[in-house]
């Protein structure tokens, strides 16, 4: 698909009236036969949606978080559930619901997610994405991170990009995220200097983003969650309003590396963005609006699920196949 068609695309099917929530909203578990997700009436709930009986149970969070809406969560390393609210990182498991830290740096957290074993120097690590809390308005970042064991976020060095979110690793330690409204592939680098600053690296990999603005800014649409799969990088854009699922697939030389040509001269980046803008599947063709999704390769198969808004006050439950290429509505929302 040409980038000219892409965009007529995107422009044409990204005008839905449904509800936007924030990434990082969902995730399958490790057995692939469940996903969990934050309720789009309640956002202080959490459900768990059985793909095999497709019932749907409320998760137990208890009491300590009452009152709170839940802006992110993510699977830990052991299947855990881990969330932030505006008070902090928690952890659901078989010991309950208890708070692992604050926000520190971040004014307002979101995005959340967990390096794996393999993610060199950051192992274990939680990220976040957030706007700078007014304490730390010299931090130039919109990453944060916290170590194990640490008892508030910090700010990840990001230069010469304004604006980082939604970064999600893949189970051999590649980092994708958004930054500055496009898909972009880095690491974070702990300590490059010796003064205890972890640093961003990073070079934009698709220019997904649709920007214009007018009096409506009716088909602005900009990287709004990022869930690396198998051999695919799912990545939902979202407007005002709008929501649209796309599949990019997984270059296998990272980035950075000299030899993808991401990065080595004008001319060969140039090349590398079209290359992948050629490669782009859009997924969702109807434009409905997705309020949730996450993605997940289980027993070699490539599997999506979101909520879409229905009308009314309603959300289906749909499960989109890479095999078949089809969505298939699972539930409703209760």
């Amino acid at each position: 698909m040409s980038l000219s068609h892409l965009l007529s695309y995107m422009v044409l099917l990204g005008l839905s009236c449904a509800a936007m929530a924030r990434a990082g909203d969902a995730f399958f578990s490790k057995d692939g036969q469940s996903v969990t997700f934050v309720s789009g009436e309640h956002d202080e709930s959490v459900l768990n949606l059985n793909l095999t009986t497709r019932n749907i149970e409320t998760v137990s969070l208890g009491t300590a978080i009452k009152g709170q809406s839940i802006t992110s969560l993510a699977s830990g390393e052991d299947g855990e559930l881990l969330f932030l609210t505006e008070k902090g990182a928690w952890v659901n498991d078989a010991n309950g619901t208890r708070k692992l830290c604050g926000l520190g740096s971040a004014a307002h957290g979101a995005d959340l997610s967990v390096a794996p074993a393999t993610a060199a120097g950051v192992a274990d690590w939680l990220f976040i994405a957030g706007d700078r809390a007014e304490k730390d308005r010299s931090a130039a970042s919109t990453l944060h991170y916290r170590k194990p064991g640490e008892k508030e976020f910090r700010p990840v060095f990001c230069r010469r990009v304004n604006s980082v979110w939604a970064g999600a690793f893949t189970s051999d330690g590649r980092f994708f995220f958004a930054g500055e409204s496009d898909l972009w592939e880095g690491a974070v680098d702990p300590d490059p200097v010796g003064g205890g600053v972890a640093t961003l690296n990073g070079v934009r990999i698709a220019p997904l983003a649709l920007k214009n603005t007018d009096c409506t800014n009716g088909g602005n649409l900009w990287v709004a969650q990022v869930m690396p799969a198998g051999s695919s990088i799912y990545v939902r854009l979202r407007g005002t309003h709008m929501g649209i699922l796309l599949r990019v697939p997984v270059n296998p030389v990272p980035a950075l590396d000299d030899k993808s040509g991401a990065s080595g001269s004008l001319i060969g980046h140039y090349a590398y963005l079209a290359k992948a803008l050629s490669a782009v599947q859009i997924i969702e063709p109807e434009g409905k609006g997705i309020t949730a999704s996450a993605a997940a390769e289980t027993n070699g198969r490539e599997l999506l699920f979101y909520r879409s808004g229905l009308g009314g006050v309603r959300y289906g439950l749909f499960i989109w196949d890479k095999a078949s290429g089809k969505s298939e509505q699972v539930a409703m929302e209760p």
